[in-house]
């Protein structure tokens, strides 16, 4: 019995060891002579449509299997606290420029105080020299009068109205000089006023473009809520529904562009030299009988992409993989994303030089 077990064991590995030698050939060598036939999946272009903020679906466009255009809105999104933010962002504004416009008119006020004590200098400084003058003049008829008195010539009475005109004269000459020292001061405390109110009106300014900014930005992620599709195309996969909460970075829905669909096909390196670029290629599918699709090859992979097979025989590592695009003839639309395709392309013709030519 263990025998008969033991070479039943036997025949399966056998049988699937053969599969699997079968199988690496036919997707190195093909199933035609001169060509090379190997499995490859439908694609197209797509994108993943996405949320940059988060909130509740107000409008969602479509189902799968429905078109979009490019520019159409698919997706709209209610957010209470954006608009908060946006609120807020305004309010942070009018603020700032008020604030501004207070500092502008403490400038204005400034500026007229020191205009004021300019000419308050002028006037308090022509008053203070006439005074000089008469207080000078004072002092000479008071040294006359005391002269004179002590000649007996004039009486005592007049030598005291004299000496009362000159400390008269000396007391307006004080006031005046007072008055001049105190315009001084006003003009220069406006001058004080004067700067500090320029150098916060530059912070105001400042504070107004930062709030400005602000703004500008807050509106910028309310306008998320807000999602145009950048391609037209088909909806093929919907995440979401309306009413539903949708989170940042989390695809809603996949659309792809239906009419330049291609074959995508990873050709081992040792393959990569039996092909050209634009060479024709032909597609089936077993989901589609009979039709041959025809196709070129649209593009080949600069770098080389994961490795399907160890390559001991050569003495190198393993064998890697560059990918291929197919694009495709298909007006009838038969073809769809995600399909599994057989795709064959013939080999570069060998030269007599025995080099494959182009």
């Amino acid at each position: 019995m263990k025998r008969r077990t033991l070479f039943f064991a036997i025949i399966i590995i056998i049988i699937i060891a053969v599969a699997a030698l079968l199988v690496l050939s036919f997707s190195r060598r093909g199933k035609s002579p001169g060509y090379i036939t190997t499995a490859g999946i439908i694609e197209g272009v797509e994108t993943n449509i996405s949320t940059e903020v988060p909130g509740i679906i107000s409008y969602i466009c479509c189902s799968e299997g429905d078109a979009v255009r490019e520019g159409d809105v698919v997706l709209r999104l209610v957010s209470k606290d954006l608009r908060a933010l946006v609120e807020q962002a305004k309010a942070g504004v009018e603020k700032a420029k008020a604030d501004a416009m207070v500092l502008r008119s403490a400038i204005k006020s400034s500026k007229a105080d020191i205009a004021s004590a300019v000419a308050d200098i002028k006037s308090s400084e022509a008053d203070m020299k006439g005074a000089m003058a008469r207080m000078e003049e004072a002092k000479r008829q008071m040294d006359r009068a005391s002269a004179l008195y002590t000649g007996k010539v004039i009486s005592k009475e007049s030598l005291d109205a004299a000496m009362t005109t000159y400390k008269t004269a000396v007391a307006n000459y004080k006031s005046s000089e007072a008055r001049l020292a105190v315009s001084y001061s006003r003009k220069n405390a406006a001058e004080a006023q004067l700067k500090t109110a320029e150098n916060r009106l530059d912070a105001a300014w400042a504070a107004v473009r930062q709030s400005e900014a602000n703004l500008a930005y807050t509106r910028a992620r309310l306008s998320y809520t807000t999602i145009k599709s950048p391609l037209s195309g088909t909806v093929v996969f919907k995440a979401l529904e309306k009413g539903e909460t949708v989170t940042p970075g989390i695809t809603v829905l996949t659309i792809v562009n239906l009419q330049n669909l291609y074959a995508r096909i990873d050709l081992e390196e040792t393959r990569i030299g039996d092909i050209k670029l634009n060479g024709p290629a032909a597609v089936r599918t077993e989901d589609i009988p009979g039709r041959v699709f025809k196709g070129k090859i649209s593009e080949i992979g600069i770098y080389a992409g994961f490795a399907t097979q160890r390559d001991v025989s050569r003495g190198r590592q393993d064998i890697k993989t560059f990918r291929v695009k197919v694009a495709l003839e298909d007006p009838a639309g038969l073809l769809k994303p995600g399909m599994t395709v057989e795709v064959e392309i013939p080999e570069r013709i060998q030269n007599g030089s025995g080099k494959k030519g182009g």
